[in-house]
């Protein structure tokens, strides 16, 4: 299966990254990527291949199954339902 990546979750997507991109700019940013694999390297290798000049460099610093954020989602609506 080839592996693919979006910024906008997708039908068969199984994995989300927090990718976090140093720029000229003075703070970081990040993006949520969605993905159908799992690997640190695979996701390396395509942000390699796609990030613009501007990027100085990259991290990944979060990963979590689809269902982790589903599980967390889940917590934070009971958590907050009665406020």
């Amino acid at each position: 299966m080839e592996a693919k990546y979006s910024r906008n979750q997708f039908e068969c997507f199984t994995h989300r990254f927090i990718v976090q991109f140093e720029t000229e700019l003075q703070y970081p940013s990040n993006i949520d990527i969605y993905s159908n694999s799992d690997s640190f390297q695979k996701l390396e290798d395509f942000v390699n291949e796609k990030k613009s000049k501007n990027v100085k460099s990259f991290r990944i610093i979060h990963r979590a199954s689809k269902e982790q954020d589903e599980a967390a989602s889940q917590l934070i609506e009971e958590s907050l339902k009665d406020w």
